[in-house]
């Protein structure tokens, strides 16, 4: 019997998907068929003492450690590897 298919889907956010208020919302993430985001990735602008960096955030703003200073696309990779472990460790799965 095959594992439940899951969709990670990352989309543009409106005006209402702010999580931080010091933050610019960039992406919505949803999980499978949900309207509700599991969390959102945001930007958080350079200080004196921090590069500026893409960060994800859970939907009630609770932090999850996952961060780029890279590229919002290396946030993505680290995003799809959270979400899918599982998946990646067991090499008879593809994700």
């Amino acid at each position: 019997m095959s594992a439940h298919r899951q969709v990670l889907r990352f989309r543009a956010t409106g005006s209402d998907g702010a999580v931080l208020s010091t933050s610019g919302t960039v992406l919505a993430v949803t999980l499978d068929d949900s309207p509700v985001p599991v969390g959102h990735i945001v930007h958080l602008p350079s200080t004196p003492e921090v590069a500026a960096r893409w960060a994800y955030v859970l939907n009630d703003g609770r932090a999850t450690g996952l961060q780029s200073t890279l590229s919002r696309h290396d946030l993505e990779g680290q995003i799809i590897e959270y979400y899918f472990q599982a998946l990646i460790a067991d090499r008879r799965h593809s994700a």
